[in-house]
């Protein structure tokens, strides 16, 4: 846990941030322009990891809906997703080791990094999924639905430092004035 921490406190100078900030906004952007596009072509569907959890009706309405152009920028999506957990658990991360360094404990910097690995848990069968189309497994849409809820849940535990160290950030603010 310490070599970890000792990572994100490098990782939080303005200038990594900076960097980290750029490539995960480059890396997001794409995202989005390739998901509207794969929108357009499904007829107004995105994609799963979206959702809060789903069933073996929706993932074959959601994959049955890309056809072969569909897939391929759904590829393109996945592809991409490779990076953005890692961006963005990085540079919360780094955001949280700011506000608590000197405030608080060392681990507080840690939570963002589970949201990141919940991400590319749920991620790995979503790509399985895909792949296995149209011959789905319950069991794997079972395994990724829960993934997605917890996914959701480890990225509410993840926010919670950066949210209550802007709140006391702001505290020690206002009572500076």
């Amino acid at each position: 846990m310490a070599a970890i921490v000792r990572f994100v406190d490098r990782l939080s100078s303005r200038r990594a941030i900076l960097v980290l900030l750029v490539v995960y906004a480059a890396v997001f952007g794409s995202i989005l322009v390739t998901l509207a596009q794969l929108t357009q072509i499904s007829g107004g569907f995105g994609i799963l990891d979206f959702d809060r959890g789903y069933d073996t009706a929706r993932v074959n309405q959601v994959l049955g809906s890309y056809g072969a152009d569909g897939m391929a920028l759904y590829g393109r999506i996945q592809l991409l997703d490779l990076f953005n957990p890692a961006l963005y658990s990085l540079v919360a991360a780094a955001f949280a080791r700011l506000l608590w360094r000197g405030h608080g404990p060392d681990w507080l910097c840690l939570p963002p990094l589970l949201a990141g690995l919940g991400d590319y848990a749920e991620n790995f069968t979503l790509y399985l999924l895909a792949r296995s189309y149209p011959d789905i497994s319950e069991r794997l849409v079972s395994a990724s639905s829960t993934l997605s809820l917890a996914k959701n849940g480890l990225m509410v535990v993840g926010m919670l430092p950066l949210v209550v160290g802007l709140l006391l950030l702001a505290v020690r603010q206002f009572r500076k004035v």
